[in-house]
């Protein structure tokens, strides 16, 4: 069953991601757009496979590959800083948390057998969104 209406879904969904992703984290603001259409893709494609977030990203690529490669080449992007992102992203959702109860949790992953991955996190709506990691 397919969610996207017919005018679609992305474009909504994006414009209510781009005002959390604050100009002053990027380098470039076409880095904060490029995010906001990839984080609408994940959303609604509901997958990690770049190749099924195509069809929810608008661009002006006349090739799906060329939008492909727009992607992996944002996530290699040596000059974003995943940690001077993701800190004020979540620093801006638990200040506005408001009045609810904030169950904090240790979540722990086994690697290669030998090292223990440590993420202290905040679960929300069955999940663990990370806030520290140490191993």
């Amino acid at each position: 069953m397919k969610t996207e209406n017919a005018t679609g879904d992305a474009p909504r969904l994006y414009q209510a991601i781009l005002p959390h992703l604050h100009p002053a984290l990027w380098n470039d603001v076409r880095n904060a757009r490029t995010l906001a259409w990839m984080v609408s893709g994940l959303v609604l494609s509901q997958s990690v496979s770049i190749p099924s977030w195509l069809p929810h990203i608008h661009s002006q690529a006349t090739v799906a590959q060329s939008t492909e490669r727009r992607c992996r080449r944002w996530l290699e992007n040596p000059a974003i800083a995943p940690g001077s992102v993701y800190g004020p992203l979540i620093t801006r959702a638990l200040r506005d948390w408001g009045p609810h109860s904030l169950t904090l949790a240790l979540d722990t992953s086994i690697l290669f057998g030998r090292f223990c991955l440590i993420r202290v996190a905040v679960l929300y709506r069955g999940r663990a969104v990370p806030l520290v990691s140490a191993s």
